[in-house]
């Protein structure tokens, strides 16, 4: 299913050099516009947006994506950055970028030597909610770390969507990387496994994080959703001699069977694709669910022996809190605040620590 609508610019909310946050009189009433792909518009004009998720009622978003103007010169030049690289291949919105691995890129001869992580860990996180968490209890504990997250292509592939990743550019010391047909990150990258070796070698990260942008996806299948792919990272990461530590995804506030505890998503990713010996670290938690934690991790059949760090003390509250209202809007998570599901916040915060070396 697809659909198409014509609607008048209202207003520009937002503009940067990535996108135009745009007021409209129909549908969705707001849209986005990727300036790589499309020339900017202003009041007045009549456009073209993809109200797919509109006709839906699709949770994420909650906009409409401008598909073009409705009168538009013949040709039209944007983007002009370089590189040969294709993102988006083959769909309307094909655009090339300079990525760091091209041949024509300066930093090419890089990807030349051999590179090894030689046993440095890298925090997996299935959830683009995770990703601000991880970047304000990291800079907790230590406020001079740089920090980098890669962003695959299982979830947003137009990575200026994202509300958390427009603050976070801001700061000193984070950086971003798009892998795959995800684009729009600080740099680019064909593969996970270069991304791995430039924010290692190039950028000297302290902290490599590993995630993806908003809008997973799940079928309520055992397989069927993004997270999955998490089981990739890690095997890649194992490969390279890293340690991959995972984000346990835990709540016991959703009503779904299957993501109480620890979610199946991490669960199946986890023991059933997994060969890479991983660290899954788990916070403090009441002695009734972390039982049910534990039988849920004796009763999976695992791929690898991975090493359970149990946590015996609990989370600093005061750090969770200030995490999760360092933007103007409280972070939530599957619209959940930290006073409604507590597990899952702690569970990003345990993780963090973990992955910077702090374990009791």
């Amino acid at each position: 299913m697809y659909h198409q609508a014509l609607v008048k610019v209202v207003s520009v909310l937002f503009e940067d050099h990535k996108k135009q946050w745009i007021i409209t009189d129909q549908f969705s009433g707001r849209a986005i516009l990727y300036k790589s792909v499309l020339e900017p518009v202003k009041a007045g004009d009549d456009i073209y947006v993809n109200i797919t998720a509109y006709h839906l009622n699709l949770g994420t978003g909650g906009y409409d994506i401008v598909v073009s103007k409705q009168i538009s010169p013949e040709t039209v030049t944007r983007n002009e950055q370089g590189g040969h690289i294709i993102k988006l291949r083959y769909t309307p919105n094909q655009h090339s970028v300079q990525a760091i691995d091209a041949q024509e890129s300066p930093y090419h001869t890089l990807f030349e030597k051999d590179f090894s992580l030689e046993g440095k860990k890298v925090l997996l996180a299935e959830l683009h909610s995770m990703v601000p968490l991880i970047w304000s209890f990291a800079r907790q504990l230590n406020e001079q770390l740089k920090i980098t997250f890669i962003f695959d292509e299982q979830a947003a592939l137009a990575l200026p969507i994202s509300k958390h990743l427009e603050r976070l550019e801001k700061e000193k010391g984070f950086h971003s990387i798009t892998i795959g047909q995800a684009f729009g990150g600080e740099y680019e990258a064909t593969t996970l496994q270069n991304a791995l070796q430039f924010a290692d070698q190039y950028l000297r990260s302290d902290l490599i994080v590993v995630s993806v942008g908003p809008g997973v996806v799940g079928t309520g299948t055992k397989y069927g959703f993004s997270g999955i792919h998490l089981a990739n990272w890690a095997n890649i990461i194992g490969a390279l001699q890293g340690v991959p530590v995972w984000v346990p995804r835990i709540s016991f506030a959703d009503k779904r069977e299957r993501q109480r505890g620890v979610s199946h998503h991490t669960r199946t990713a986890l023991m059933e694709f997994t060969y890479a010996k991983s660290i899954l670290p788990l916070p403090y938690l009441q002695q009734d669910r972390m039982q049910l934690i534990k039988q849920q991790l004796a009763h999976a059949k695992s791929l690898t022996e991975h090493t359970v760090i149990i946590s015996t003390k609990k989370a600093n509250f005061e750090h969770i809190r200030k995490a999760v209202t360092i933007f103007e809007d409280e972070i939530t998570t599957m619209n959940r605040s930290f006073a409604e599901d507590p597990d899952y916040f702690c569970g990003v915060f345990e993780a963090t620590r973990v992955s910077l070396g702090f374990v009791e």
